[in-house]
Formats: structure tokens, C-alpha cells, sequence
């Protein structure tokens, strides 16, 4: 079984909306005003979000659709005068000053969007970065359903029956025990530790500080306690413990077997020198040029060191490059450059943040030299 059924989706549209939700009013009594984007590539991912909008008006939300697509986006790049794509959008940015929950429904139509248009993309970055920090800085919630678009897993390379298996399948063990038990073993591990160390046969050994940041569960809820320490997001497909190592302290090397870069690509064996906190080289089998333009396309402290996770969900397999599974995956971990301000209550701020995944079906992970997780397994 990978489809979801009428019932499936009825009951899961309703715990997203209920979960993004939780608040419901604004501090005047007033109904709180919900931005759902969704990709309009696909007819059963627009007909999730008009669902999920229904459920919106049940709790009394008032609510605008932003149907998008990153096929729009790349012609948005090609045909924009070059003066136009530095300005940040004004209907956007009232958008971020006003919105009380942001939703985004979907996934990348075009993995590769960017292609050829990085020097384009990178005149918004600082408009990206902006939109950013002003939800992050007004703590607006924050809600991703992954859907697979067909689209994507032909980006990915992927078959279309497979990748929209794989999505529906880590959806349903979003709620599942054998998930809820890994969160809780994971987090226990990283809770109250001071120092991170990832080591594998590939020649890994990256180390980091994490003390006093907070250990983020992504269990499928958002509760009481998670707000109150300004954690207010929710994947579906969810499925990883993460946090924000202290910036400036992540040293040594790590190999990530694939990368699949947003809007720019895929890059093979990609190898990672980190120096203080900061990428200070990159070599790769293939793609290494990817990496180097992404970067190049973005702001601020786009280069170092935002997130470390760990995935938990066991229905999450290999996508070909979608990271709302991909970073879920049971058996792997991951690590991330850029923005980490908000729910992570970090200090970096970009345009972008680039989530890679590495299989430690050969590693280990120790927090304070305890062993936490040896070939990708639980170290009990």
C-alpha cells in the first residue's frame, strides 16, 4: 500500500492544520491569517492544499493561496530586469510582516531551477535573506507538508510510482511508535551534552560544541514546551532530532555521498573541510562546481556551520534528492550550512540553509565521548 486513502488524507489534513494552529488567536482576539503556498504542478498536491485550506476555515483562520511552481520560478529569473530581482517584493514583504502561520505544500517541480541562472538568482539573495530574518525575528509558525511532484523524481532520476511511495510511506510512520521511540532515544543521547563527534571508515571526523543549545524533536506536534523555547514548525513526513552546533567551533572533515543542491543540482562524494565553524574546502567526484555556485549565490553566513540531525523516520528512503524525506532517513545523519536563527536559536544569518545527508551504515556518533549510534543503529 502506497497511496494515501480519502481517509488517510481527511485525518492527516486535519492534525496539520490543528498542530499549525495551536495558538488560533491573536493577542487582540482577533482569528490569525494563514499564507498556504503550494505547488500547482500537480493536481493532487492542489487538491491536499484546498484541503487543507478547508481546515484552515474550521478554525476560524483567514487564509491566501499562493499557488507556485520552480519551472514560474526559472522563467521569473530569465525574464526579471536585473534592477527588479535585487528589490524585495513588497507584496511579499508585507506578507512577512503581517502572516501569523506560513504553510508550503509541495516540493521542487524543477530540481534544477537555478541552472544556468545563478548569476540572477544571486541579485535576490539579500531579499531572501531579508524575508527570513524578518518571520524568524516575528516568530511566525511555520508548517512543510512534502508532496511528491512528478516532475521532481524525474529531476531526481527517480521512478514516479517509487518516489511517491516513498513519500506516502514516511508519512504514515510520521505517526508511528517505533518512530516516537527513536526521537526519544536520540534526544535523551544529545540532551544536556557539550561536545559532538562524527567519525566513519570514509575518513569522517568532524567535531563540534553544542552546549546550551536546545535539542529539537520533530515528532509530528508542536507543543506547550516547544513554543515557549521558540520552536514553531512541523514537517509531514517528520522524523529527526536536531540542533544548532555553536557556530564557530566545528573542525575536521566529512564525506557526504550525495548532495542534491536546490535549484542547482547533484554533486557525488562531496568532501568537506570545516575550520572554526566555516566550509574551508570542498573537493568532490563529481559536482564540486554546484556547491562553489551555490554558495556564490547566496549571503551572509551561507558557509558555515547551522544544524546537525539525526534521522528517525524508518519509512523514509533515498528520494534521489528531496530533503523533507530525505533528511528523515532512519540510519543516517546530517548536517547543515546556513541560516539558523528561529527554532534553531542560532546566531547565522543567510539567504540560504543546505541540508546534506551521510549514511553511517560505517560510522559512529559519540556527544562526550559516549557512543550514541554505531552503523547507523541505536548504540544500546
Amino acid at each position: 500500500m502506497s497511496e494515501l486513502s480519502p481517509s488517510e488524507i481527511e485525518q492527516i489534513a486535519q492534525f496539520f492544520v490543528v498542530q499549525s494552529m495551536r495558538i488560533g488567536k491573536r493577542n487582540d482576539g482577533s482569528s490569525e491569517s494563514v499564507v498556504i503556498r503550494y505547488n500547482m504542478a500537480d493536481e493532487s498536491c492542489v487538491n491536499f492544499a484546498l484541503r487543507v485550506e478547508e481546515e484552515c476555515w474550521k478554525q476560524g483562520a483567514h487564509t491566501l493561496l499562493r499557488p507556485i511552481s520552480y519551472a514560474r520560478e526559472r522563467r521569473k529569473l530569465s525574464k526579471k530586469p536585473e534592477d527588479a530581482l535585487r528589490e524585495i517584493e513588497p507584496l511579499l514583504l508585507r506578507l512577512a510582516e503581517t502572516m501569523d502561520v506560513s504553510m508550503y505544500i509541495g516540493e521542487y517541480d524543477d530540481p534544477n531551477f537555478a541552472e544556468g541562472l545563478a548569476d540572477k538568482w544571486k541579485l535576490a539573495a539579500p531579499s531572501r535573506q531579508k524575508y527570513t530574518e524578518i518571520t524568524d525575528e516575528r516568530r511566525v509558525r511555520w508548517a512543510y507538508f512534502g508532496w511528491p511532484i512528478p516532475s521532481a523524481a524525474a529531476g531526481y532520476g527517480m521512478d514516479p510510482r517509487e518516489f511517491r511511495s516513498i513519500f506516502f510511506n514516511s508519512i504514515r510512520q510520521s505517526f508511528s511508535q517505533d518512530l516516537a521511540s527513536l526521537i526519544r532515544y536520540y534526544g535523551g543521547s544529545l540532551a544536556g551534552k557539550d561536545r559532538v563527534r562524527i567519525l566513519s571508515e570514509d575518513g569522517t571526523d568532524l567535531n563540534f560544541m553544542v552546549k546550551g543549545r536546545p535539542v529539537l524533536l520533530d515528532d509530528s506536534t508542536i507543543s506547550a514546551e516547544d513554543v515557549s523555547r521558540g520552536d514553531v514548525g512541523i514537517n509531514i513526513p517528520c522524523g529527526e532530532v536536531f540542533l544548532a552546533p555553536l557556530e564557530t567551533t566545528a573542525n575536521g572533515r566529512i564525506l557526504f555521498e550525495k548532495v542534491a543542491v536546490p535549484g542547482f543540482g547533484k554533486i557525488t562524494n562531496l568532501r568537506l573541510e570545516f575550520a572554526e565553524g566555516r566550509v574551508a574546502g570542498v573537493t568532490a567526484d563529481d559536482g564540486a562546481y554546484r556547491f562553489n555556485k551555490f554558495l556564490d549565490s547566496n549571503t551572509g553566513d551561507k558557509d558555515r556551520i547551522a544544524e546537525f540531525g539525526i534521522g528517525c523516520n524508518p519509512g523514509a528512503r533515498y528520494t534521489g534528492g528531496s530533503i523533507i524525506v530525505d533528511e528523515k532517513i532512519y540510519g543516517t545523519i546530517h548536517i547543515a550550512i546556513g541560516n539558523n536563527t528561529g527554532s534553531y536559536q542560532g546566531v547565522n544569518k543567510a539567504s540560504s540553509h543546505l541540508d546534506m545527508i551521510k549514511d553511517m551504515s560505517r560510522g559512529e556518533l559519540y556527544a562526550d565521548g559516549r557512543l550514541v549510534m554505531k552503523d547507523g543503529t541505536p548504540a544500546t
